[in-house]
């Protein structure tokens, strides 16, 4: 391939990003509209091929252009422009910043809830519903296809071997695709079509659920032996923690046979949209729990009912932090009340250590009733999980609610007396 220059047409471009079937992208800049674009250019300039396999190859080139310029969904990579100049053949598209999926599976740094990986996988249905309709089949749905912008976005990209149906399924004359999210029609060439495209994204859902390839031999020919003849291990018994009902929607959609899977994308989406909506239920749910149990179990909540704390949980909130974080500054104004639900803090006055608290103590009285300045800091020893309760959400609660609030809080204020009476006390003695 010739040197990439500065400049193709009126693009600015700048370094590479990515490479597809087809090309190499590039980061580039619209100047005419100010905005960064992604400039995918053909791997070779051609120049030593005949008029006729030029043709033919900028035919396949541009065929990703014709399947995208198809399309306007926000959950597909948008084309903005296309052509050829001073022997470059080019397709200008959305610069999506962000990490595709499979960057998710394969970085711990970068890894997704549950419920994200659900709806990464229900965007990419609605984005192959709406290209089925519109008679664009993709061919090579993957992680490495699928991006997830810095908003939480998700987006499928690379329609180079996308294939345009005149309302019937399409008979390769060669395998294209990954073989490992390859349908096992795909394989065997018995016709390609949106079924193909649905248990591709099934396969990618597996992969990105459990973090294991449904089909992951050394060698190419035993994984597409795989896919054609032996089933995928359900999700279900590969992680216990994985739901029943999600490792039977993802099941249906690898079926063998085209006629098991969901009639279409959109299907798969509805399915999908069930399995969200009982996981956030549940997974909010069972944290809710959690930590009402976790506050029920500290001294400060021993006299508030379940009702109760579960208010005081939803008018406050759980913050973590690191070992040697500062939780409070001396110094700061922070009208809030914290109270230990995890690990151990000390209270610093000058960088100088007054003391240590654990588990169930307390802190930040003073600054919850005035709007003074923080005189300690206070900083985790360890690991710590606080609850913090700011002042103005306490109004929001109810009568009982408050009340035992205040009761509680108010014991703590007793004791903090107490304790400063005993020392001056003592000090005078001494």
């Amino acid at each position: 391939m010739k040197t990439v220059p500065e400049k193709i047409a009126k693009y600015e471009v700048h370094e590479e990003v990515g490479r597809g079937s087809c090309g190499v992208v590039h980061r580039a800049y619209d100047p005419f509209v100010a905005r960064e674009v992604a400039l995918k250019i053909a791997f070779s300039d051609q120049s030593n091929l005949d008029p006729e396999k030029t043709l033919q190859y900028s035919h396949e080139f541009f065929s990703e252009a014709h399947a995208a310029g198809k399309l306007s969904h926000p959950n597909s990579v948008s084309l903005y422009d296309a052509g050829e100049k001073e022997g470059f053949r080019y397709i200008v598209m959305e610069y999506v910043k962000g990490y595709t999926l499979l960057d998710h599976i394969e970085k711990p740094a970068l890894h997704l809830t549950l419920e994200q990986k659900v709806d990464a996988i229900f965007r990419c249905c609605k984005a192959l519903s709406y290209a089925h309709k519109l008679g664009v089949v993709h061919r090579d749905i993957k992680p490495s296809n699928i991006m997830r912008t810095e908003d939480g976005e998700t987006k499928i990209m690379d329609y180079s071997i996308a294939t345009i149906m005149e309302g019937h399924s399409i008979d390769p004359d060669k395998i294209i695709g990954s073989p490992t999210y390859m349908s096992p029609e795909q394989i065997l060439k018995k016709g390609v079509g949106r079924h193909s495209d649905l248990y591709s994204l099934g396969a990618v859902a597996y992969h990105l659920i459990s973090g294991r390839r449904p089909f992951d031999g050394t060698e190419i020919k035993q994984v597409m032996l795989d896919v054609v003849h032996k089933p995928a291990v359900e999700l279900k018994k590969l992680d216990s923690t994985i739901p029943s009902f999600l490792s039977d929607i993802i099941a249906k959609a690898m079926s063998k046979d085209p006629a098991d899977r969901f009639a279409s994308c959109q299907e798969f989406a509805e399915q999908l949209t069930r399995a969200f909506n009982i996981l956030r239920y549940q997974e909010r749910r069972i944290a809710q729990l959690e930590n009402r149990d976790t506050l029920k179990s500290l001294d400060f909540f021993k006299d508030f009912s379940d009702d109760e704390v579960e208010e005081i949980i939803g008018k406050s909130e759980f913050i973590s932090f690191a070992k040697n974080d500062h939780i409070v500054k001396e110094g700061d104004i922070d009208q809030a009340f914290y109270i230990l639900a995890r690990g151990e803090v000390q209270i610093e006055k000058s960088n100088k250590p007054l003391a240590t608290l654990q588990q169930g103590d307390c802190f930040g009285e003073v600054g919850f009733l005035s709007d003074h300045k923080r005189t300690a800091s206070v900083k985790a020893n360890s690991d710590v999980l606080v609850l913090k309760i700011n002042s103005i959400s306490i109004d929001a609660l109810s009568a009982d609610a408050q009340l035992s609030y205040y009761k509680a809080f108010t014991e703590i204020l007793i004791y903090r007396l107490l304790m400063t009476s005993a020392k001056l006390s003592a000090a005078i003695q001494t």
